[in-house]
């Protein structure tokens, strides 16, 4: 099992931040590959895949552990792919957002394809850092 782990500095408070973690429908707007996600229950999210001509459907079972600012991930069926999205106050108007991700490089090319072994782990590395961006310019955007 890999693991990959990103974080990123935000100018927004932790608690707006937070807050937009939950809006699984907003999930398209700035995770790669995303086409299209909802949530049938508050600890359930529906997720349509695109990579490259592959497109997969996924259920993932959401943790919320509010108190900590904790948001837990965890796909069902394969690929098995887990996480978590960690919010840290730096100061009243900005926060620090950690991804941590664990994933089988094997088992994301057996399913979207790509290449295998170490550059996967790099076109995932660079994915997640690209979503990171995208996350962070829609917040501080205000959109």
């Amino acid at each position: 099992m890999s693991r990959l782990e990103e974080q990123i500095t935000i100018d927004a408070p932790a608690h707006e931040v937070w807050g937009r973690l939950h809006d699984v429908e907003a999930y398209p707007t700035f995770i790669d590959g995303i086409q299209r996600a909802y949530a049938p229950s508050s600890n359930r999210a529906h997720l349509d895949v695109r990579a490259g001509d592959v497109q997969r459907e996924f259920d993932a079972v959401l943790t919320d552990r509010g108190n900590e600012q904790v948001l837990a991930w965890e796909t069902q069926g394969s690929p098995e792919l887990k996480g978590t999205l960690s919010v840290r106050s730096l100061d009243r108007g900005h926060s620090q957002l950690q991804v941590q991700v664990e994933y089988e490089p094997e088992a994301i090319h057996d399913t979207f394809g790509g290449p295998r072994g170490m550059a996967q782990v790099h076109r995932i590395e660079n994915t997640v850092r690209g979503d990171l961006e995208q996350f962070k310019n829609m917040v501080e955007s205000g959109r």
